[in-house]
């Protein structure tokens, strides 16, 4: 059991944890959940032993952690397998052992070894990796790459992988689908977590994920945690009714001390009735207040420049192939985009959907074939890690104008209210944001260039749900064209006019966006 007790952590003034209690049982399941800087991941971390608090005790009484966040990465030079096996590193030394006591035909070493290897259960060793990396999309032989050789998504798989392969006591995990496909995070939360022998414990903005794997959820907000029984639906519900008494409590108790003031105003000066006055006077006194109920996280408002004009045909790619080395990963696609046009791109991870984004760009060049972008397009281009390339010393404001003439800075600051940057918090400096708040400067610098031609990479991901459901709305409404890659299901089926699969380098169109969900599955 996972106790904590007072816990307390802050950031300069701001505080993050208030003197928190939480209790974690064995096996449980528990989804943390709140707005996008709240604390989830400081709470996590705190619990995981990866960051320490100001006070307070967390106490896990001996039990394995296993902790992965969202830049979580593994080793470099080292191949797939050799980094699986390291998860273990018992095993590697019992190996040896028993290779030694083989060698020098020393019995009772070599009966010790074998009880070691039984113990590790090493027989089941490359299953268990076959599993795991199979049920996390890597391809068959996978254990023999080098792990330098894939992409940063596919590394923090690879770490992702090593970390459950160890399955520690308390397995905490920080946003661990944002770098997964459909197919690889349908087995994590359906196949993978339900099984797990321990507690697992998920910071997480999917609805979805949080619905099927949490029996418990978490809420950190303003600094407080509350607590809810069953998953991210009942949770919903449970908030509202919540809100919904304290709300009828505040209103009857307010009701009733108007009518006890009203008495006092009316008979303050009349003999006859002090005693009464007096009575109400003490009961007002002593009167356990009902606090009004706080209003719901402010919901982010955003609104999209309106694009500049655009030819009828902005962008046109004919036979286009990409190549890194031998490997090719786009070979011979064409796509004739047309004004208007909110084309999807989805597949699995490493199929080349962001690849093909980056070549509309100008980002990589082609390898064969053309692509041609009609003079009035005006792109803008989102790229999947955008929120990474800010620069943590300056202030929101500064990031945000960077680049920019300073006579937008008033746009600029009616943007990041909107974002929810209000007042003096567009002076924080960026160093000090959470992923998702870096995430939403990221989403201001990209909307104050108006443009013709949206190209996302992944706009949804590190986004809450109330962030994430206002840009699905602003793109929905969105009057230029976008060509996008994305995993999210409710943006392809509310935003897209078309989708695309990207598969063994050619691109097969999905003819209902709402079936992109099982091209993947």
């Amino acid at each position: 059991m996972l106790t904590v007790e007072k816990l307390h952590k802050s950031f300069g003034a701001q505080v993050v944890l208030k003197e928190v209690n939480l209790v974690i049982g064995s096996q449980e399941r528990v989804g943390v959940v709140g707005h996008n800087g709240a604390g989830k991941s400081t709470l996590v971390k705190i619990l995981a032993g990866m960051e320490d608090a100001d006070k307070g005790i967390v106490n896990i009484h001996g039990a394995s952690v296993g902790y992965l966040n969202q830049e979580s990465q593994c080793r470099l030079g080292v191949t797939v397998g050799e980094e699986m096996r390291d998860a273990l590193p018992g095993v590697a030394d019992v190996e040896a052992q028993l290779a030694a006591a083989a060698a020098n035909i020393d019995m009772n070493a070599l009966s010790k070894a074998t009880d070691d290897m039984q113990r590790l259960e090493t027989h089941t060793l490359n299953a268990r990796i076959g599993r795991v990396l199979s049920g996390l999309g890597f391809e068959q032989g996978a254990t023999e790459r080098l792990t330098d050789t894939y992409s940063g998504g596919w590394q923090m798989r690879i770490a992702m992988a090593k970390l459950l392969l160890q399955e520690p006591a308390y397995l905490f995990l920080d946003e661990p689908t944002n770098h997964l496909d459909t197919t690889a995070k349908y087995w994590l939360m359906y196949d993978y977590i339900p099984s797990y022998p321990g507690t697992v414990v998920v910071v997480s903005h999917e609805i979805e994920f949080l619905n099927v794997v949490s029996e418990r959820i978490v809420e950190v907000d303003a600094g407080e945690i509350k607590e809810f029984k069953g998953n991210y639906d009942d949770y919903q519900q449970q908030k509202q009714e919540a809100h919904d008494r304290q709300l009828k409590e505040y209103d009857a108790q307010q009701k009733e001390l108007a009518d006890w003031r009203e008495f006092i105003a009316r008979f303050k000066g009349n003999k006859s009735k002090a005693g009464m006055v007096e009575s109400r006077e003490r009961q007002i006194a002593k009167l356990a207040m009902v606090a009004r109920p706080r209003d719901k996280q402010k919901t982010i408002y955003m609104q999209l420049p309106a694009p500049p004009p655009s030819s009828p045909d902005p962008v046109t790619i004919k036979n286009v192939v990409k190549r890194y080395g031998d490997h090719t990963i786009l070979d011979g696609v064409s796509l004739e985009i047309v004004k208007g046009d909110k084309i999807a791109l989805v597949g699995p991870n490493g199929a080349g959907k962001s690849t093909l984004l980056k070549l509309v760009a100008g980002v990589e060049p082609i390898t064969e074939g053309t692509i041609e972008v009609r003079p009035k397009t005006v792109m803008a281009y989102f790229a999947q890690h955008q929120a990474e390339a800010l620069i943590a010393n300056r202030t929101v404001i500064e990031e945000t104008l960077y680049g920019l003439d300073h006579a937008v800075e008033e746009l600029a600051r009616g943007l990041l209210a909107r974002l929810l940057f209000r007042n003096d918090e567009v002076f924080k400096k960026v160093g000090v944001l959470s992923g998702g708040e870096r995430s939403r400067v990221a989403l201001a610098k990209f909307l104050l260039r108006p443009a013709n031609f949206y190209l996302l990479d992944e706009p949804t991901n590190h986004l809450d749900p109330a962030a994430r459901g206002v840009l699905i709305e602003a793109l929905s409404r969105f009057e230029g064209t976008i060509l996008m890659a994305s995993h999210d299901v409710e943006l392809i089926e509310n935003a897209a006019t078309g989708v695309f699969e990207v598969e063994a380098g050619k691109l097969i169109m999905v003819k209902d966006p709402v079936i992109a969900r099982i091209q993947e599955d």
